[in-house]
């Protein structure tokens, strides 16, 4: 049976279990949004910018573990969704971005409609890896090579560029058949290797990052038969709950915990430039686990080196060591917070963790309450805690936390925002509307580039520009849009709007006042 290279498209998407699209069609791309037409197990969220759509495929992908799927027209469309992809793969989280492209025999500078002079290795280029589909077959192979990433390597983004042309042909193929990958896991010898050094350490230091989201029951087991502390990246917060008695807020003065440690096992984390700034250079040796050989030994020496899957490596590891162990480890006290504004700002986050569920999801924005988020939110569950560390990418929080909520309509979602970071994708409040859901967004209105003109005072003398804000009314903006919208002072009054923003099936913007910055 012959069909459009679009019906090929999402039924590839649909066999291997993509349940969710996020983007706007484009004249270029209505051959997939025809195969929607009849295709019922797929939905399809119609976003406002196709760069909310792409931060929203990237928030579905961080909660689910799932790949995110982000579909746009050629040229500026795809352009648009970069940033996100961007910010997805400084995450390491699995974002497909599906977007139509020229034909072959459309040379450069002809004029074509959103004529672009080499769209896919632009697109590439910030992904790494994709694929240009020239035939219904290729479209086929594309979609399957973008889902084998998950659990197979590093999760990263990946591009699948389908010619306008291919879109509209009709293809006679062979229907996709998903392969089920076994976990990938390291060579009997290393393991023995780490087993030796565990074995006998005193005081091991497990140190987990977003790698490990998904073994979290394995990473408890190893501590407690370890009796091991256990220290969190930023994007490990979770792995294991902040209540736990082996957790230890590696934000209080790591070097302590790093510096007293004789063996570390380092999960699923590349030791980034951030990380490595606060951890220094350990004296311990390394046990280093992670999916992707090349992010091994390359920031800090590894005595062993275990490539394989985080849960399936641990769980080989836990059933060779011994057990009967007493901890060496010394008590710590932890410090008391030294920036003058961290008061407030504990009392705001403090708050918010006390009136949202055990298992609800945060979403920051590069905003200043959200640096603090790592030290005065505690997080208890996996992938529940999101903020776009690396790459920096203002606009964020709002649409990651809808794809966030789409994918998870039952549980607590969050998004925290500054007052500039909310007007780059404002605009995506309305999607949030459209899809019906009771979402929290909580804004920090200060007027001003807060991070920004902290900067100036501190290396330019208070020498200010371009950091005031002239702000619309967010009220008056929120009533526009048709949906709850309040302002509040303190934390009492910013816990009990939450609580009431989780009732609604619309989303509640909750604007914070600050202090007011003019110049």
């Amino acid at each position: 049976m012959y069909r459009s290279g679009g019906q090929i498209l999402i039924e590839a998407l649909d066999a291997h279990g993509v349940d969710t699209l996020f983007g706007i069609p484009g004249i270029h791309t209505l051959p997939i949004y025809d195969a929607l037409y009849e295709h019922h197990r797929i939905h399809h969220v119609m976003t406002r910018h196709e760069q909310g759509a792409g931060y929203m495929a990237d928030g579905y992908a961080r909660v689910t573990g799932r790949v995110g799927v982000v579909l746009t027209t050629t040229g500026p469309a795809a352009i648009n969704a970069l940033t996100p992809v961007g910010e997805a793969n400084a995450e390491s989280s699995p974002v497909l971005l599906i977007a139509s492209g020229p034909d072959d025999d459309m040379t450069p500078d002809s004029g074509y409609l959103h004529e672009m002079r080499d769209q896919f290795n632009t697109l590439v280029s910030v992904t790494g890896q994709g694929k240009r589909a020239r035939t219904g077959q290729e479209i086929v192979a594309g979609v399957a090579e973008a889902m084998s990433f998950v659990g197979r390597r590093r999760p990263r983004p990946y591009v699948l560029e389908v010619p306008i042309g291919v879109l509209k042909q009709e293809y006679e193929v062979e229907p996709p058949t998903p392969q089920m990958y076994p976990p990938i896991v390291p060579s009997e010898a290393d393991i023995q290797k780490a087993v030796e050094l565990l074995n006998v350490a005193e005081r091991p230091l497990l140190f987990v990052g977003g790698g490990a989201q998904d073994a979290s029951r394995e990473v408890a087991r190893l501590a407690e038969l370890l009796q091991a502390k256990v220290g969190v990246s930023a994007n490990g917060l979770g792995v294991l709950s902040a209540d736990d008695p082996r957790f230890v807020d590696t934000n209080d003065t790591p070097g302590w915990w790093i510096s007293r440690a004789d063996v570390i096992v380092a999960i699923g984390t590349r030791f980034d430039a951030r990380t490595r700034s606060w951890i220094g250079s350990p004296e311990a040796e390394l046990i280093h686990i992670d999916l992707d050989p090349e992010v091994i030994g390359r920031s800090l020496p590894a005595e062993v080196a275990l490539v394989g899957d985080a849960a399936a490596t641990v769980e080989i590891l836990l059933s060779q060591l011994n057990g009967d162990r007493t901890s060496s480890w010394p008590e710590r006290e932890q410090r008391a917070p030294e920036q003058e504004d961290d008061e407030r700002t504990a009392a705001i986050l403090t708050t918010l963790r006390q009136v949202m569920a055990r298992d609800a999801i945060l979403f920051n924005d590069m905003t200043l309450v959200c640096y603090r988020a790592r030290r005065f939110f505690d997080v208890y569950t996996p992938r529940s805690f999101h903020s776009p560390l690396t790459y920096g990418s203002l606009g964020f929080s709002v649409p990651a936390a809808i794809g966030a909520k789409i994918a998870e309509r039952q549980r607590q979602v969050v998004a925290l925002c500054g007052d500039g970071g909310f007007m780059f994708t404002a605009q995506e409040v309305l999607t949030a509307k459209q899809e019906r859901l009771g979402l929290p967004i909580v804004l920090f209105n200060d007027n001003c580039y807060s991070a920004i003109r902290r900067a100036q005072d501190r290396e330019y003398e208070g020498r200010h520009v371009a950091v005031a804000l002239d702000n619309p009314d967010f009220q008056l903006l929120a009533k526009s849009f048709g949906i709850p919208s309040v302002r509040v002072v303190s934390a009492k009054e910013l816990g009990s709007e939450v609580q009431r923003a989780f009732a609604r099936d619309l989303p509640t913007l909750i604007e914070v006042e600050l202090e007011r910055f003019e110049i």
